[in-house]
């Protein structure tokens, strides 16, 4: 072999080892630029599993101190009469957080207390639990001691709120409520269990018929009716079972487990529906 092919050879062996080079700092550069996009700050102290988060949870108004792992995050709407907020609202839409939390309780209550623009407090200070507002929040944070399981809500300030819709607009045309029941609550959200799940959940008061006859005895047994309604529409799904001590009746139906519960103690029935994470 002359020395010019040599040459060449060389040449394009130095020449093939400057262009992988230069790739490799262009991709290093390019996922870079991707993972400083696609990245969320999880928390203030550290990052953690925040994949079961909705995605327009304020987080970056609202931290998860010392977070370690979400258990779960779900939005409520409540419209019950009889219901109150934490702050003394009717009305009202909330997020809730349940995570696990490296701080121990006395950290993690004045975490929040030294964060809140103006700290709400009652007669009767609650030790477990600090109110306040940041932003245009409302917040609550509670902390139990027992384990390392912080709890955070998070009020919006509207219950009209355009974040809220967007989360029902897919609820399952599972259940069909009954004229003797009205809708009081709903919530959405994501559950860190058996490879993450999703939660649809309403309840329903039960109207009660009343007397009309004066005898002292209600006029309808509106939850026996209920039961029977129910039995009829769902038995004939799939894994369907019912207890009659506990009120529960469960179904299959299509991707979801279907859970009914007929609580006369509440005047209430409760509907959970569920579906494995990955069938999203």
């Amino acid at each position: 072999m002359n020395k010019k092919v040599i040459f060449v050879l060389l040449f394009l062996i130095i020449l093939g080892i400057i262009f992988a080079l230069v790739l490799s700092n262009g991709s290093k550069k390019d996922s870079s630029k991707k993972n400083n996009t696609n990245t969320t700050p999880i928390s203030s102290e550290k990052k953690g599993n925040a994949d079961f988060l909705l995605t327009d949870f304020p987080l970056d108004k609202v931290p998860l101190y010392k977070l370690s792992k979400v258990s779960s995050n779900k939005i409520f709407v409540n419209t019950d009469p009889k219901n109150i907020s934490a702050f003394g609202q009717n009305n009202f839409a909330y997020y809730n957080v349940v995570f696990y939390s490296d701080a121990t309780k006395e950290e993690f209550l004045k975490y929040y207390k030294d964060l809140f623009e103006s700290q709400i407090t009652e007669e009767y200070e609650n030790s477990e639990m600090v109110k306040g507002t940041i932003g245009q929040y409302k917040v609550t944070a509670a902390h139990y001691g027992s384990d390392n399981t912080g709890y955070i809500q998070v009020y919006l300030s509207d219950i009209n709120d355009e974040k809220i819709n967007k989360h029902f607009t897919d609820f399952p045309d599972i259940f069909k409520a009954s004229a003797e029941i009205i809708e009081h609550e709903k919530s959405y959200g994501l559950l860190n269990q058996k490879g993450g799940e999703i939660e649809f959940t309403k309840y329903f008061t039960v109207i009660d018929s009343g007397d009309a006859n004066k005898d002292g005895k209600d006029d309808v047994d509106e939850f026996l009716k209920l039961e029977t309604e129910y039995k009829e529409q769902y038995q004939q799904k799939t894994n369907y079972s019912y207890d009659q001590t506990s009120g529960l009746m469960r179904w299959k139906d299509g991707e979801y487990e279907a859970y009914l519960t007929i609580s006369k103690g509440h005047g209430r029935i409760y509907l959970m529906l569920r579906k494995n994470i990955i069938n999203q």
